[in-house]
């Protein structure tokens, strides 16, 4: 079968090239094993970077969920969080044992060390990547820090950092403000986290691929609404917040129920606390899912407790799809969700408070579709794909345009 033709950009102005060469080689490290908003990230810049003419490789663990929801070799019945084929290179690195002993292996994968690039995120990516790049002679580092993170850098980290240029890239320009950046550094920039809203339905359409379901004739059944709530393992404080905000409205809104969906989320603790507050009936917890568009597309509200790149993706992926959020005004939430305008955002800790908000959220059905309205607008307009993957690609041009005339 004939794959289709990969448009490709031209590379931007500016890029030096190793003698001979006649593209640029991008790599990007992410050695966790769980699929997160940051592996996401990595592969949505990949694609976009490489369909701009670069050369592209994206290195993760083997046999670990990323390795599975990018590679195009899996069963049918797991996830596809990337469209099939990728345009770039995807291949399996393993990084246990010594940095030394893992930088090594790196630097052999190919017959040709020729890495222009490569992105990071921790302490332990960036030593390996600096040091590959140092044995070799060639190529500057690049590293993420999560949406609402602040850069922490350890000792391995600092040595990464003095050992081989590096660059450092943020997802806003708070982050870059409050981050110690080291004096070494080539240069630091921003990359905005966005989504391309065309590929979501608007809400109250069917969702692409999505199978249709028989119609419900039970109207009790018929008149449930649904919170769905996008956790990660750092976020059972705040699943907890929302699952006491469940049990003070569940006597006047019998209908309410609350799904739980994200890596983690079908813990023990959490069903337990459910238990205690006499609201296990009410509350589901899904674990992570492939279908979770499917479930926002549903659902009356979201509510996103992730933290980082996992929690700004969940936001922006609700917004697109024109479902109010509501999220604590501590983290992520704060840059994403317009107070009172497409989402509500609610004090720490403040069970009283957030369900205060979350009912008048769902006894006004014209506030509500207006809220979603607006926040599919708003990330549209602030938050594009577009800008996203260009300021990965700007990142990558200045860290080896600069790097290059550092060294």
């Amino acid at each position: 079968m004939e794959m289709p033709e990969i448009r490709r950009h031209p590379l931007p102005t500016g890029w030096f090239l190793q003698q001979g060469k006649h593209s640029v080689h991008v790599l990007f490290l992410h050695t966790a094993r769980e699929w997160s908003g940051t592996a996401r990230l990595f592969a949505r810049a990949a694609r976009g970077i490489s369909e701009r003419g670069a050369k592209v490789t994206l290195l993760v663990t083997p046999d670990s969920n990323v390795h599975l929801a990018v590679s195009p070799r899996r069963d049918p019945g797991q996830a596809r969080h990337t469209p099939i084929p990728e345009p770039f290179e995807i291949i399996p690195f393993a990084t246990d044992g010594l940095f030394f002993s893992a930088a090594r292996r790196l630097k052999k994968i190919f017959r040709r060390w020729d890495a222009d690039t490569i992105f990071v995120t921790t302490d332990r990516e960036h030593l390996i990547a600096a040091t590959a790049c140092w044995m070799s002679r060639n190529g500057t580092v690049v590293r993420w820090t999560p949406s609402g993170k602040k850069l922490d850098m350890g000792l391995s980290g600092r040595w990464a950092a003095r050992l081989n240029p590096t660059s450092y890239l943020f997802a806003s320009e708070r982050d870059q403000r409050i981050a110690n950046i080291p004096k070494s550094a080539i240069d630091s920039s921003v990359a905005e986290l966005g989504v391309d809203v065309s590929t979501y339905p608007a809400n109250g359409e069917n969702a692409p691929d999505a199978k249709a379901e028989p119609v419900e004739t039970d109207p009790k059944a018929a008149e449930l609404k649904y919170i769905v709530c996008v956790y990660d393992p750092t976020s059972r404080g705040r699943a907890a917040t929302a699952i006491r905000t469940m049990s003070m409205l569940s006597p006047r809104h019998p209908n309410l129920r609350l799904m739980i969906v994200g890596p983690g989320s079908d813990d023990e603790d959490l069903r337990m606390q459910a238990a205690a507050l006499r609201v296990l009936h009410l509350v589901s917890f899904l674990g992570e899912r492939d279908d979770v568009l499917n479930l926002m597309q549903d659902a009356h509200l979201g509510w996103v407790v992730a933290d980082a790149d996992t929690g700004a993706y969940g936001i922006l992926d609700l917004m697109a799809l024109g479902v109010p959020t509501v999220a604590s005004e501590e983290g992520v939430a704060q840059r994403y969700i317009a107070n009172g305008i497409s989402g509500a955002l609610y004090p720490p800790d403040d069970s009283a408070s957030t369900a205060a908000a979350v009912a008048g959220m769902l006894t006004r059905e014209d506030a509500r579709e207006t809220m979603g309205k607006a926040a599919r607008t708003r990330v549209a307009r602030e938050f594009p794909e577009t800008a996203m993957i260009e300021g990965f690609d700007r990142a990558a041009n200045t860290a080896r345009t600069r790097g290059r005339r550092q060294g």
